[in-house]
């Protein structure tokens, strides 16, 4: 069932930015260029994988934010804080318990026209919480 779960999750993410690519003005029609900022569309395809559980995955969309994440706003800036480069994000260093219960996160999708391919495990919950801080909380 993961399997199927995460083709689910990615063909949506696909489905996703086709549509945004669909959505956004042609060149010749608005007279410039598309330019990557805030108002491109990015697609992000989030999954956590615990060694001990079923993996979850959801869709991050930003420029407007929104997709299936519970928070895509704060979601949005946590990616934009670090311009996509998700290895850079450290939300609140700090301490945590020694707890060994790995989790595996992955982030695929485009961020502002550029390709994001995240994978990182972390020792537990609370390392994951203080390294990515809401982005991986679903």
């Amino acid at each position: 069932m993961p399997f199927a779960r995460r083709t689910a999750a990615l063909a949506l993410a696909a489905t996703l930015g086709g549509l945004a690519a669909v959505a956004a003005p042609h060149p010749r029609t608005a007279g410039a260029a598309p330019r990557p900022g805030p108002e491109t569309p990015s697609v992000l395809l989030l999954t956590v994988d615990p060694a001990t559980a079923a993996s979850r995955s959801t869709v991050l969309v930003c420029g407007p934010a929104g997709g299936l994440h519970p928070d895509p706003t704060t979601g949005c800036r946590l990616v934009a804080r670090v311009d996509g480069d998700l290895a850079a994000l450290d939300v609140d260093p700090g301490l945590c318990t020694l707890e060994h219960a790995p989790l595996t996160v992955r982030a695929l999708g485009f961020w502002q026209d550029r390709p994001v391919s995240y994978t990182r495990t972390f020792d537990n919950r609370c390392a994951l919480r203080r390294g990515t801080g809401t982005l991986f909380d679903f």
